[in-house]
């Protein structure tokens, strides 16, 4: 029995379960020290963002508020229709107005009804009808008794947050747990952008540098709370920062060559008062937004990139560098056009209205082509996109080096002739 068990091969059977086991302890040891390490990774993260939101709730703008004193913006909820004086013009829109009992639902004036006139014009035809939640312009001065109050808009927060949490919920129930990390990962996003650069911005940080190292924590924590502390992570991580310095590159050479100097955005007058009385340097904020609408895209293609190249050393043990370089090219090729395509109807469609007044007014070319508008929507589409073009190459020739095992090739025992052709077999043809 010991002879035939032998010649069956079973222990071989033996020695490889012994190896499977061995190789199963390698493997979990490590995953359960990195469960520790990303719970930590984690709660530092919290950390992070409870300063972040602590911070810019503290933060010290040196700038008269924009209204009086004695204006807030009060909840309430319309209980009575005074009168109605209103009928529909020719675009279907109802003009003019509704005079209101609303009952306040926030601030200290919770419970109190007051009267409030609600003018309904052709950019504003908010037509309120009883039981509607409304958000109240409500104007009175310290020690007057009298006070104005009109309708400032249909009350969506509670829409809004809705919407939201929806989203989320898609997200992790689409996604699992990877579709959770990606949500953790974008919550750090908005909290840093919103808490910690624009407050630092407006008390004149230099934009630039800042948005910079912005970006790169941004890049950091995403993509560990998305992938873990995975090869992948690394790869992503490397590309999508050498991405981000591409778009700066051809921000400055595409607005030098434009002559955009960063003063020719839209609401430049009202910075431009801003910076008289503050520190904000507004000549960089171009330069920031680029940054930040550039960041999502060049992150897709560098996690698809690498994620491709890494699921294709899985699936082909031996294959080489050469062949993960080609392959994780080709596939990048694809995902650039369709890509590159979103990133530049993006652009299109939130200049898409001016574009159709700029057709009707028909502008001469010489004017349309040379206006700062189209300019400055050129730069955004251009400096994000060649970055994008230029990242898919540069994650696969990264992703490559990373998970080509040549050199665990170089460890293997010899094979025979029919195994070293049956293994080449397996292996894609590049």
């Amino acid at each position: 029995m010991s002879g035939e068990s032998c010649l069956s091969g079973k222990p071989n059977d033996a020695a490889n379960s012994i190896e499977s086991d061995e190789a199963a302890v390698l493997v979990h040891a490590p995953n359960h020290r990195n469960s520790h390490i990303e719970i930590a990774f984690f709660l530092v993260v919290i950390l992070i963002m409870c300063a972040a939101v602590y911070f810019g709730l503290h933060s010290n703008i040196e700038y008269s508020p924009y209204y009086s004193p004695g204006v807030s913006f009060p909840i309430g909820r319309v209980v009575e229709i005074v009168s109605d004086q209103t009928e529909i013009d020719e675009f279907g829109l109802h003009r003019g107005r509704q005079d209101l009992r609303v009952e306040l639902l926030s601030t200290e004036k919770r419970g109190q009804i007051i009267d409030v006139i609600n003018i309904l014009s052709i950019d504003h035809s908010v037509y309120l009808q009883i039981g509607q939640r409304i958000v109240v312009y409500y104007d009175q001065q310290p020690g007057d008794d009298y006070y104005f109050a009109s309708v400032q808009g249909v009350d969506r927060s509670w829409t809004i947050l809705g919407l939201i949490a929806l989203f989320f919920c898609l997200l992790v129930a689409v996604g699992g747990k990877t579709g959770l990390r990606s949500a953790f990962g974008l919550a750090f996003t908005f909290i840093v952008v919103i808490f910690f650069l624009i407050p630092l911005i407006i008390q004149g940080a230099p934009p630039v540098w800042l948005s910079l190292a912005t970006t790169v924590g941004i890049i950091v924590v995403s993509l560990l709370s998305m992938l873990g502390f995975s090869k992948k992570a690394y790869v992503g991580m490397l590309s999508t920062t050498t991405g981000v310095l591409l778009c700066c590159l051809f921000y400055t050479l595409i607005s030098q060559a434009l002559h955009i100097t960063g003063y020719n955005i839209s609401d430049i007058d009202s910075l431009v008062v801003i910076a008289y009385n503050t520190n904000i340097k507004v000549g960089d904020l171009l330069f920031c937004g680029v940054l930040l609408a550039s960041l999502g895209a060049v992150i897709d293609v560098s996690v698809s990139v690498a994620s491709s190249v890494a699921e294709l050393s899985e699936t082909n043990a031996l294959a080489s560098f050469h062949q993960l370089f080609r392959s994780g090219v080709r596939i990048g090729r694809d995902i650039i056009g369709a890509t590159a395509n979103t990133l530049i109807l993006a652009f299109t469609g939130s200049f898409f209205t001016t574009l159709v007044i700029l057709r009707i007014y028909e502008i001469q070319f010489n004017h349309l082509i040379n206006l700062d508008e189209i300019a400055v929507e050129l730069l955004q589409a251009l400096a994000s996109s060649s970055a994008l073009i230029l990242c898919a190459p540069i994650t696969a020739l990264i992703a490559a080096r990373v998970f080509s095992r040549r050199k665990q090739q170089q460890s293997l025992p010899a094979f025979s002739t029919s195994d070293s052709e049956n293994r080449d077999a397996v292996i894609l043809d590049m």
